[in-house]
């Protein structure tokens, strides 16, 4: 189990703003942190899915990236109701730090992101069975309805049943609609 380091900044930066240097360290980041199926991927790009709009990250004093997620804006519809939610993809806290605390940190820059920079009614992510609790422990909930979206792979619809989880925003857990959600596209 890593150690937190002592000092974190936290960086909210627009995807238009991202300089070719800090791609590069996310890149390297998601290769480190993700399985060697998923790090393929990620050498040659920084996201899987949608372009996000945001990037959400953690330097050491030394400016290297720890922990980074990134977020699309979107509308979806949850039942007969158009939602604003953000997608949350790219999720990774660099090996020797996993543990340690810096992915609740990062749960809680997120809360605060989604609730005053880019406010949105909810966040919505699908993740593994074995980060599953890592989210719930953060104050994510599962929704257990099923979730239509494109596959980033295969470019096909299809529907999600498993492990997604829904976070407040602007809105309380209590304000989800009921009823399933289509994505309106890609899930993240």
């Amino acid at each position: 189990m890593g150690e937190m380091p002592p000092e974190l900044s936290v960086h909210l930066v627009d995807e238009r703003d991202i300089s070719p240097e800090q791609d590069a360290a996310i890149r390297a980041l998601l290769v480190s942190a993700f399985s060697r199926e998923s790090a393929e991927h990620f050498r040659t790009s920084s996201y899987w899915g949608p372009r996000p709009t945001h990037r959400l990250w953690l330097e050491d004093r030394d400016q290297a990236i720890v922990a980074h997620l990134d977020l699309e804006t979107r509308t979806i519809q949850v039942g007969d109701v158009d939602v604003l939610v953000a997608g949350v993809g790219e999720v990774a806290t660099a090996p020797g730090l996993q543990g340690s605390g810096v992915g609740r940190r990062m749960m809680a820059e997120l809360q605060r992101v989604l609730k005053s920079e880019a406010p949105v009614s909810f966040g919505i992510l699908q993740c593994g069975d074995q980060v599953l609790g890592f989210y719930e422990s953060t104050g994510w909930q599962r929704i257990d309805v099923p979730v239509r979206a494109i596959h980033p792979d295969s470019g096909q619809w299809e529907t999600v049943t498993n492990n997604v989880l829904i976070t407040p925003g602007m809105l309380p857990i209590s304000a989800w609609p009921e009823g399933p959600v289509d994505l309106r596209g890609l899930l993240w």
